[in-house]
């Protein structure tokens, strides 16, 4: 009787032997197969060898026992090992069935695919490389693998690669990178090690460019910047900081895509990060030069936003970065996006950061100085912005802004353009006028011709038909008022209409009548500023045909200070010559009779009475009088209709009347305050009484029956001048 053929190509007992626990039978199944190989090779059984890989990956290594699974992986090892260099021509039927044992949930059964492919890839060598994405791919999961072992046979295996790949002059870089750029973002520390050391072996092949690559990995990277292992951040720093240099002598850089990636880590939360990502800026910056003119925008979005950092690192790689890029765009002929960096700057003009918002305003200086007439076209956006940047907190950017604001009005439409505006911004925003508009309007007069500022503000508050409430144009003439007597800006203007000498001096006196109209205190001092004694008293008398109210002594009483100071020395040296000014000594009395008895008429009383005690008081006109600037010693002054001044004048004093008369009746009040009823406690004594009797509907200002004191005081600083309504007089 025959015996009957195994139809197997593998006998059972080798099958038996590979599936064993017993790990010397496993080494000997494993050697019995690789000999059974090597005949069928050597016989040229391709069929045959096909049928036991077959047989082994689908019968083995695909099953749900765990020594069949091994006892598979052992057998494709011990396959590839017999086949010898001819390996590969069998490539495809044996490496993926020990693919798909690296995930296997049994610990040992992925040991032994490690174990396997390891043998495989010895043997195939480069032509494991068709394989590599689904290796790679495997062994970063086996990075994180919890198992020691595991771990320690997938780093073996990764090693053996890496010399492959290394020594592989076919390797395919392009269909890697896809996932690399996928893999590149994951969190688990291990992972992000295996996915560096793999950055840095291919980075250092020579027949491998991964700087043409670097645009689709680089924001992985830096992410992993931000790792709290600190042995990472170094690893990811060194890849970085050797692409930077890379980056030196490269021809082709994608700057448009890594700009992009760039300035999204600039304004990190992580200092470091942050830190390399404005290195790789200013690197962007000095190596693209030209190149980089497209992006640069984008690259000052991120620089400026870390000018003022807490880690002083950070602040001087922005400010370098920032100095380079301006040095770029101001040396360089060729176009670059001026609009998009006019857009840039002007959004940082409502930054957090004091020298965030003073570079974007020295950037709009420089575009300016550098294309003039090339940024006119955008004049129409930026006012807006600078002019709000005026309401800014701190003085040195408030200066900058409108220096700029100066430098960009250069010609006479802009510049009334910017007047108007200004006069918009103040209206609008009454606390900014009364707390900053003496520093706004000063500082102005350095950019620009002080006369030329005043002639424009003065026509149109002047405007009899302007669009402006009396309540504004009043703060604004005092503001204004006060800046022409006591400003070292204003210097020249106030010589040029004390002498009233020119037809110029002339035109502007009558320029700022029209608008100094708006307050009777301003204009009376605007009169002995420029020495029309009479007219001054002239004015005296209309003050009697107007409604008087609060504000208007309060002006008057601040007025009497402002006699007080340096500014008007030469008008109280003037009181030594009564015979010679008798107008002057008449207008002095006059206001000294409007005025309440409160601390401002003692003083000028004080000052009136030293003069008179000296015997020298005469108001008889004599033939040396001059009396100031009027039509007898100064023929110019002809050609000014004071009669006409006088009359409008008393329209505008009207006008204000019927505005405050009509807001009070709004407002359901007795009389119109505008400053906060909270300071009428502090009024001077004779105003105090005065808005007490109104409130009892008498006419006249009544006398207390008991002593008080007190104070207010309203400091301009900006002057050095104390312009305060104290009262300590008891009555």
């Amino acid at each position: 009787m025959s015996k009957v053929q195994d139809p197997s190509p593998i006998p059972s007992i080798i099958l038996k032997n590979l599936t064993d626990k017993n790990t010397d039978k496993r080494k000997a199944g494993a050697q019995e197969i690789e000999q059974l190989i090597r005949d069928h090779h050597s016989n040229d059984d391709e069929a045959i060898i096909k049928s036991i890989i077959k047989i082994i990956s689908t019968e083995y290594t695909d099953s749900a026992q765990g020594n069949n699974k091994k006892g598979g992986l052992i057998g494709l090892a011990s396959i590839a090992i017999g086949l010898g260099t001819d390996a590969y021509l069998y490539i495809q039927e044996i490496v993926p069935p020990v693919l798909r044992c690296f995930i296997d949930h049994d610990s040992r059964v992925r040991f032994y695919a490690c174990e396997s492919l390891f043998n495989i890839a010895k043997v195939t060598r480069a032509k494991i490389l068709f394989f590599f994405n689904e290796i790679f791919d495997a062994l970063c999961k086996l990075s994180a693998d919890l198992d020691p072992q595991v771990k320690g046979g997938a780093q073996l295996f990764d090693r053996l690669l890496k010399d492959i790949v290394t020594e592989s002059p076919t390797f395919d870089i392009d269909k890697f990178i896809p996932l690399l750029r996928e893999r590149v973002y994951v969190i688990n520390p291990f992972c992000r090690q295996f996915l560096v050391g793999w950055v840095v072996v291919l980075d250092s092949v020579p027949n491998i460019d991964m700087l043409v690559h670097l645009p689709k990995y680089l924001d992985g990277l830096f992410k992993m910047l931000k790792d709290q292992n600190k042995e990472i951040r170094n690893e990811v720093d060194k890849a970085l900081s050797e692409f930077l240099r890379e980056l030196q002598t490269a021809e082709n850089v994608d700057y448009g895509n890594m700009v992009k990636i760039i300035i999204a880590h600039c304004v990190s939360t992580d200092d470091f990060t942050r830190l390399r990502a404005l290195t790789w800026a200013n690197e962007f910056i000095l190596v693209g030069k030209e190149k980089l003119l497209p992006y640069s925008p984008s690259l000052l979005n991120g620089i400026l936003s870390s000018l003022s950092h807490q880690l002083i690192e950070i602040e001087q790689m922005a400010a370098l970065s920032n100095i380079n890029l301006s040095k770029l765009i101001i040396e360089t002929n060729q176009t670059f996006p001026v609009g998009e960096f006019l857009n840039i700057n002007t959004q940082h003009l409502t930054s957090q950061s004091v020298q965030s918002r003073l570079a974007s305003l020295n950037w709009i200086l420089n575009l300016h100085n550098k294309l003039s007439s090339g940024i006119s076209s955008y004049l129409e956006d930026l006012f807006p912005p600078l002019l709000k940047t005026l309401s800014d907190n701190s003085d040195e950017v408030v200066k900058l802004d409108l220096k700029t604001i100066a430098k960009i009005s250069d010609n006479t439409e802009l510049f009334n353009k910017l007047m108007q505006n200004l006069i918009v911004l103040f209206s609008n925003e009454s606390q900014l006028l009364r707390t900053r508009g003496n520093f706004i309007i000063r500082q102005l007069c350095l950019f620009l011709n002080p006369e030329l500022i005043f002639r424009r503000f003065a026509s149109i508050l002047g405007d009899e038909n302007g669009k402006y409430n009396p309540e504004f144009a009043s703060v604004m003439v005092q503001t204004l008022n006060l800046i022409l007597l006591t400003s070292d800006e204003c210097v020249d203007i106030r010589r040029n209409l004390r002498n009233l000498s020119t037809v110029e001096s002339r035109e502007l006196f009558s320029i700022l009548y029209t608008s100094w109209a708006h307050s009777p205190a301003s204009l009376f001092s605007l009169c002995l500023l420029c020495q029309v004694y009479e007219h001054a008293c002239d004015l005296l008398s209309k003050f009697t045909e107007i409604e008087i109210n609060v504000n208007f002594l309060m002006e008057m009483d601040r007025l009497v200070q402002l006699l007080e100071s340096p500014k008007f020395m030469a008008l109280r040296l003037q009181l030594l010559e009564p015979e010679k000014y008798p107008s002057l000594f008449k207008s002095l009395y006059g206001l000294l009779m409007i005025l309440p008895q409160s601390s401002a008429f003692e003083t000028l009383k004080s000052r009136l009475t030293c003069i008179s005690s000296l015997g020298v008081l005469n108001l008889i006109p004599k033939k040396q009088n001059e009396d100031g600037n009027n039509s007898n010693n100064n023929e110019g002054l002809k050609d000014i209709n004071f009669n006409n001044l006088l009359d409008h004048f008393k329209k505008i004093q009207i006008s204000h009347e019927n505005f405050f008369r009509e807001k009070s009746e709004n407002e359901n009040n007795v009389i119109h305050e505008s400053y906060d009823p909270s300071i009428q406690k502090q009024l001077p004594y004779g105003i105090q009484s005065y808005i007490n009797n109104k409130k009892l509907n008498n006419n006249s200002i009544s006398m207390p029956s008991s002593p008080q004191l007190t104070n207010n005081q309203n400091n301009n600083s900006n002057n050095n001048l104390n312009i305060s309504n104290n009262s300590n007089i008891i009555i």
